[in-house]
Order: C-alpha cells, then sequence, then structure tokens
C-alpha cells in the first residue's frame, strides 16, 4: 500500500489511483454526506499537475466537493513532530462559499499522520456553519512511539 501511494503521489503513476480509490469508495459513499478532500498545496500541484485526494474521490466513483481552500502557507510537515504539526497548520484553511449552513460532511485526505490536518480541516468546516461528521483516509502512517522506562 504505501509503496501504491508514494507511486501515485511521487511518479505521477495516476492509474493507481482506480484501485486506491475504489478501496474507500464504500466507505466514503455509506457516509451519505459531501466529501470535502483536503485541498493540495500549490506547489504540490504543480509538481504533479494533479491534487492526490480529489484524484481519489472522483476515482471511487463520487463527487468531491471543494469547499476548502487554503487561507494561509504552511511549511512542510514532513519533519515536524505532533504539536509543530498543529501549529504548522492551525487557521490553515478556510471554507469557500456555497455550501449551506448544516451540511454533513466527510472530511477526506490520502494519508494520515497525526491527524492535525485533518483536524484543521474540521474547524474550517464548523467555523462556516456546516457539519463534519467523520473524516477518512486512505492509510496511515505508523505512530513512532518513544520508548521510555523499563519493561
Amino acid at each position: 500500500m504505501a509503496r501504491s501511494i508514494r507511486r501515485l503521489k511521487e511518479d505521477g503513476a495516476t492509474m493507481l489511483a482506480h484501485p486506491l480509490g475504489a478501496a474507500v469508495a464504500g466507505i466514503l459513499a455509506e457516509a451519505d454526506a459531501a466529501v470535502v478532500p483536503v485541498p493540495t498545496s500549490r506547489a504540490a500541484y504543480r509538481r504533479r499537475g494533479y491534487r492526490v485526494p480529489e484524484l481519489l474521490v472522483r476515482r471511487a466513483g463520487l463527487r468531491a466537493h471543494r469547499m476548502l481552500a487554503s487561507a494561509r502557507r504552511t511549511g512542510d510537515q514532513r519533519a515536524l513532530d505532533r504539536e509543530a504539526r498543529a501549529r504548522n497548520v492551525a487557521d490553515s484553511l478556510r471554507v469557500r462559499g456555497g455550501a449551506a449552513p448544516g451540511t454533513r460532511v466527510v472530511i477526506f485526505d490520502d494519508v494520515v499522520t497525526t491527524g492535525a490536518t485533518l483536524d484543521e480541516a474540521a474547524r474550517a468546516l464548523r467555523a462556516a456553519g456546516l457539519n463534519p461528521i467523520g473524516a477518512v483516509a486512505l492509510a496511515a502512517t505508523p505512530r513512532r512511539i518513544e520508548v521510555t522506562g523499563n519493561f
């Protein structure tokens, strides 16, 4: 799974979006809510030419509701710990107009690491009067647990 996601994200292997999208199609359709992909940074979009979360939603056979947009630039998350990731993305998303207050939404991202981006997306959606009922990700990175003490 990890290799397939890396190929889709870094190598342009968009043919993998079909089976990966199919992997989340059932759970997204079952939610009976608007599916809101987490926005891709402008730099990543320029580099790839596509938005990975949005592509996966479309390949799942669903409509991607692009309600979220960047409110400000954020730094690269890869080297940041949990707290730094939360600070990095705090107040970084805003909602585009058009959705009726109370609309039920499910947030979708390709990979969740700490959940900071999903938390920020939920915050922005709630602030706009929308009703995020959950979040779905194609994959999650394994947690790195720092072991201290004796066992």
